[in-house]
């Protein structure tokens, strides 16, 4: 009897789990970046509460239960495998309950986005709201099957809870088309190794990549209104390289902000980052606190980073660019600047080959404040280039490049007026070439690797180290193996507001060989004598015509 008791309780427990219902809740959310529209339209939009909602059963194998629950719309059962519902008309939020773990939901977007079609998962567990995992909303990650759909649908539902962590495990997740990313998101991948990452003998793929199929287009795409959005360990990577982006930021009329990239590889797009402003609003776009740290852009063909925005600030650290070579219809820059605010780059290095250089590691056209710390680059054609378009109206004193121990052989090139500041930093002894308009103040650089050993080989030791630049102050440097030292110099019209004390010598201790307009002062000289005659109460003395003058 004991036996039959428990049998039962067994089946009616079974009965019971079987037909549980899980609770599925949401907003007729639209995520999509827009770029023809003329007012504020943010990336995450809401569809209104008269938008029928079609819900589709996915799990044909078994017969589709659903209903309204607490404080949901009505519901109304279609076909076996349909129904349909809207969203409730004052908060825009809707309910219902089914059987399954995943429904398909569609409804009409706007005139910008279209018909709206995600995968929806049940609520979670209290305990694991807020972290869900890619696989959930029906992502395959084997390299074959499109998961553009399960990303566009974790990226909304998401969006719809205001924001979470998504978790991409080992795979390789295939998108053919651009996604928008949402406010609030962590992407979070498994490692940021690059495919193909020299680590082993055997070449592989990262255990964790989104890759993108076809051409004209971006993996990831960031609209206005859109802020703090981050991704770490994890490859982004592009079959093609035909004008394809791992991120596109699109700017508009409302402000965007606070991404953050942290271990994410870009891996042979066009452009590895692009952001900018539409033209409609002139590139205002207000997008600050991009932040790249610690992340590899590898053979991104035009550029790994471009902005054309008037108001985006960037901080870049710790990163490595690897371009590939520079040719034409290939421009393999490392970061392109077009328009700009404030820029840092910190430990970040970049370059090509010995047989294939790439293009420019630092190319702007204009920015407020540049500010480079302790990088370098080698390989490249250039190592940084200002208004390579020479476009007359771009430049300007207020916002100075300021360059700290950081290392440059290959050309730097100014087109525009800048104030440049540099301390303690290795250049060679050719590598600027710039207009008479930029202002030179440098601290404590070098202009040879080193004087005793390399002798600074393959550059002209002669070359004045700022080419045309007005120099308006330079430190000095004693002589350094067979590299001639110089002594400090200001370039313009010095004013002190103290008294200055020149050398002090005697006659006999005066220096032959000083350049004319030397000045010392000359302890026991006579004054008005040339050349200087021992035997007065002192004078000071000037190199004038190859001999000492005492004034």
């Amino acid at each position: 009897m004991k036996k039959l008791l428990v049998l039962s309780l067994g089946i009616a427990a079974f009965a019971l789990t079987s037909s549980a219902q899980n609770r599925f809740e949401g907003h007729n959310i639209i995520l999509d970046v827009p770029t023809t529209h003329r007012e504020a339209t943010c990336a995450i939009r809401y569809a209104p509460p008269t938008a029928t909602v079609t819900l589709t059963d996915l799990d044909r194998a078994t017969p589709m239960k659903v209903s309204s629950c607490d404080g949901g719309a009505t519901l109304v059962q279609g076909s076996g495998s349909t129904a349909t519902f809207r969203a409730n008309a004052s908060d825009y939020k809707w309910c219902f309950q089914g059987e399954d773990k995943m429904y398909r939901i569609t409804f009409s977007g706007d005139q910008y986005s279209g018909p709206v079609t995600y995968n929806w998962i049940a609520t979670p567990a209290a305990s694991q709201a807020g972290y869900y995992n890619i696989r959930d909303f029906g992502a395959v990650g084997d390299g074959q099957a499109d998961d553009t759909i399960a990303i566009k649908s974790a990226f909304a539902y998401i969006a719809s809870r205001n924001g979470g962590t998504l978790s991409f495990p080992e795979g390789d997740y295939k998108v053919t088309s651009s996604i928008a990313m949402p406010s609030g998101i962590v992407i979070q991948g498994t490692n940021a190794l690059s495919t193909n990452a020299p680590v082993s003998h055997l070449p592989r793929k990262n255990p964790t990549r989104i890759k993108l199929t076809g051409a004209n287009r971006a993996l990831f795409r960031i609209g206005e209104c859109s802020t703090q959005i981050e991704v770490r360990d994890i490859e982004l990577y592009s079959e093609s390289t035909d004008h394809t982006y791992g991120v596109e930021a699109v700017g508009a009329y409302n402000s965007a902000g606070g991404i953050v990239f942290d271990h994410v590889v870009f891996n042979n797009f066009w452009r590895g980052i692009y952001a900018y402003g539409l033209p409609q609003t002139n590139l205002e776009w207000q997008v600050d606190y991009i932040k790249v740290q610690n992340s590899l852009f590898l053979y991104n063909t035009d550029a790994g980073i471009y902005t054309n925005s008037r108001n985006t600030d960037w901080k870049i650290e710790g990163s490595l660019f690897i371009n590939p070579a520079h040719r034409p219809n290939q421009n393999a820059d490392s970061m392109r600047f077009e328009r700009a605010g404030a820029v840092l780059i910190q430990d970040t290095f970049g370059g090509g080959f010995a047989n294939a250089v790439g293009g420019t590691f630092l190319d702007v056209l204009d920015n407020s404040l540049l500010t480079i710390i302790g990088s370098g680059t080698e390989r490249m054609t250039n190592s940084m280039v200002f208004n390579s378009e020479k476009n007359p109206y771009a430049g300007n004193y207020s916002g100075p490049v300021t360059v700290v121990n950081s290392a440059f052989g290959d050309p730097i090139i100014f087109n525009a007026r800048r104030t440049y500041v540099s301390t303690g930093t290795a250049y060679l002894g050719n590598t600027f070439t710039a207009n008479s308009d930029v202002r030179v103040y440098s601290t404590g650089d070098r202009f040879c690797p080193d004087g005793y050993i390399l002798d600074c080989r393959g550059t002209n030791k002669t070359t004045t180290p700022f080419d045309k630049a007005t120099v308006v102050f330079m430190t000095g440097q004693p002589t350094d193996g067979k590299v001639p030292g110089h002594n400090t110099f200001f370039g313009t019209d010095v004013e002190f507001g103290a008294p200055v004390r020149m050398t002090s010598l005697v006659q006999s201790a005066l220096p032959p060989g000083k350049p004319n307009g030397t000045l010392v002062y000359c302890e026991n000289c006579r004054r008005s004598t040339t050349p200087c005659q021992a035997g007065g109460s002192g004078a000071p003395a000037m190199m004038v015509g190859g001999q000492w003058s005492c004034l």
